[in-house]
């Protein structure tokens, strides 16, 4: 009895070892520059520039994450990553959190000119850096609920909210279709964490930049 009992004791004691091994050397496969193409949740717009991006150099120094964001930034305005593209041409990975500002009253003609818009994207990142890899995030949710006026006036509405959805699943069948990765964040924020019903407090950010982080770690240990 003695024997047994030190031998699950034993045994205890070596899963403890490799769950921590394994824990400590989670992430490390993430590594050099990732560069973060966005609008104001990018940004960090309402949080004084404390954005999921921002969260994540801090927690992962190891790492530069780069912001490449701007308030009010659409897909269609995807000409504006060419010179991000330039000025990054030796970055590992490419993130691309775009979506929501081409949304207001949103159509599904207005998502399939978003996937259209994407597609244009991801083709200018392969002629600039074959080798690094493209994550498509689907843009966060929107709370209707506590909408500000200014956000209602541009027309983030219901239609907006039913359009994000469709977006998300517009985009997981462009990155299938052109064997890049891809990350939902719609459901990430929870809906208390809204300043205006549209920006991300910045308990909403760090919940961005965890999915992320979590999110990458899986996608491309996967790919091992």
């Amino acid at each position: 009895m003695k024997f047994k009992h030190k031998y699950k004791l034993y045994s205890l004691l070596i899963s403890f070892i490799l769950l921590t091994g394994m824990m400590l050397n989670h992430g490390e496969d993430i590594h050099g520059k990732v560069v973060c193409f966005g609008d104001s949740i990018t940004h960090g717009a309402k949080v004084d520039g404390h954005s999921w991006v921002y969260f994540l150099n801090k927690n992962h120094s190891q790492i530069n994450f780069v912001n490449a964001g701007r308030n009010g930034r659409k897909t269609a305005d995807k000409k504006e990553l060419l010179p991000v593209l330039k000025e990054n041409p030796d970055a590992n990975y490419y993130l691309i959190f775009l979506g929501v500002n081409d949304l207001k009253d949103g159509t599904e003609q207005m998502v399939k000119d978003c996937v259209e818009n994407m597609q244009w994207m991801i083709d200018k990142n392969r002629q600039t850096n074959k080798d690094a890899h493209i994550l498509i995030l689907t843009p966060t949710d929107i709370n209707l609920k506590t909408m500000a006026p200014i956000n209602v006036r541009k027309k983030y509405n219901e239609n907006t909210k039913q359009s994000l959805v469709m977006l998300k699943n517009r985009y997981k069948k462009l990155a299938d279709k052109n064997s890049i990765q891809f990350l939902s964040l719609l459901h990430t924020v929870s809906p208390p964490n809204y300043v205006d019903g549209l920006h991300p407090n910045m308990t909403g950010q760090k919940q961005i930049a965890n999915a992320v982080w979590k999110g990458m770690n899986i996608i491309f240990e996967d790919q091992k």
